[in-house]
């Protein structure tokens, strides 16, 4: 993230005045102007969404000893893992507290997501009837794995923006920008594919799709390796959806020259820091 903090730091606020108008801040603050519930109401509803999911792994883990396979580590450790979440969720929830209110709004939504999308994931892994060892293996590469694709693609993201708007030349990351792009069209196709077996599942024959696929003969590790591409790829859907680069870099950039720009479009102080 330094990185991405000496780039901004390198952006002049003639500069900025260009890029980021009066409409662009009156956003980062307040947000849609024909929006029907107030931005306070609809963090706190989706603070409850992102804490549902993490309840709900704790109370499916606590009650495992009675309906699936597991072991007082195993549960201990994923109790904690859905604890974390919690905790991160809160944590989010109020960092958002943002004078650009809007703004951390928005950042708390992608959080939002991303820890109900990582809930979900340990969620399935773990109720998978298989070694304990394994899924715990699993979930403690996993998670990780996804943190830190979200930083380097989120970074990744963020200096394409810079790049674009303030006619810069850093370098960037093409894997990375693919792999975002692929994550969108993975699920673009997946509501398709949904969409297209909930119409026409009457008459679609599962076995025959089944003899199919084990006719390929495609050997486990080829699967395993498959497979393991792919949960990393739909983890950036979180991302694809709701990273907002551009407000993150207008935000850090309106923080940097906050009295500038208050004073430049005639803000009073208790409309920029709601005092």
């Amino acid at each position: 993230m330094k990185k991405i903090e000496d780039y901004v730091n390198n952006i002049s606020f003639e500069e900025a005045y260009v890029k980021i108008d009066r409409n662009k801040i009156d956003y980062l603050i307040k947000g849609d102007p024909d929006a029907k519930f107030p931005i306070r109401l609809k963090k706190l509803g989706f603070l409850a969404i992102s804490l549902f999911m993490p309840i709900m792994m704790i109370l499916s883990y606590t009650s495992a000893k009675d309906n699936i396979v597991t072991t007082v580590f195993s549960r201990n450790i994923a109790i904690a893992t859905a604890t974390s979440f919690i905790l991160i969720s809160l944590f989010s929830y109020f960092k958002s507290r943002h004078f650009l209110q809007n703004y951390g709004y928005k950042e708390f939504i992608y959080s939002s997501l991303k820890i109900l999308f990582l809930s979900y994931i340990c969620g399935s892994i773990g109720t998978v009837d298989s070694n304990y060892i394994i899924n715990l293996i699993t979930i403690i590469i996993y998670v990780p794995t996804c943190l830190y694709l979200y930083y380097t693609v989120e970074n990744n993201m963020l200096i394409d923006y810079i790049n674009v708007t303030f006619e810069k030349e850093y370098k960037t990351n093409k894997i990375l920008s693919l792999l975002i792009k692929m994550a969108g069209i993975i699920m673009i196709l997946g509501i398709v594919i949904v969409q297209f077996y909930r119409i026409n599942k009457s008459w679609i024959d599962k076995d025959s799709i089944n003899d199919s696929i084990n006719g390929l003969g495609l050997s486990t590790t080829l699967i395993v390796i498959a497979g393991a591409v792919f949960m990393i790829i739909i983890s950036l859907i979180p991302t694809y959806i709701s990273f907002k680069a551009d407000l993150r870099i207008q935000n850090m950039i309106v923080t940097k020259y906050s009295e500038e720009f208050r004073e430049m479009y005639g803000y009073y102080k208790e409309e920029w820091y709601g005092e």
